[in-house]
């Protein structure tokens, strides 16, 4: 009883500990980052519940964007653009990411 109490005792900072740190990644706000080549432009779209949004990134750059759920929001990045309604590449000599990825806390895409 009293190893189990002690146990109990030891892990449970550890426990809050994880499960605030995953309540905060989960609130952290996403960060869109262009990892295109020098002189390349990234063209992103993200599908929301309310609306899409889209904007254009610099090689390099970085936007933060508010009012995206992590998890049920979608985006696709394209290089030059424009951003397919199937995320593939519009012509030969362009990219784009090939699916609708979900947004996730942190940098989108990962690295």
């Amino acid at each position: 009883m009293r190893k189990t109490l002690l146990l109990v005792v030891l892990a449970l900072p550890n426990c809050l500990a994880f499960a605030t740190s995953v309540a905060l990644a989960q609130h952290q706000t996403p960060t869109f980052v262009c990892l295109a080549p020098a002189e390349h432009v990234c063209q992103f779209t993200v599908r929301t519940g309310a609306s899409p949004m889209s904007f254009a990134l610099r090689s390099g750059e970085r936007k933060e964007l508010t009012g995206i759920t992590s998890g049920s929001d979608k985006y696709c990045v394209c290089d030059p653009g424009p951003v397919t309604p199937d995320c593939t590449a519009p012509q030969m000599g362009h990219w784009c990411l090939g699916f609708w990825a979900d947004v996730v806390p942190g940098l989108n895409p990962p690295r």
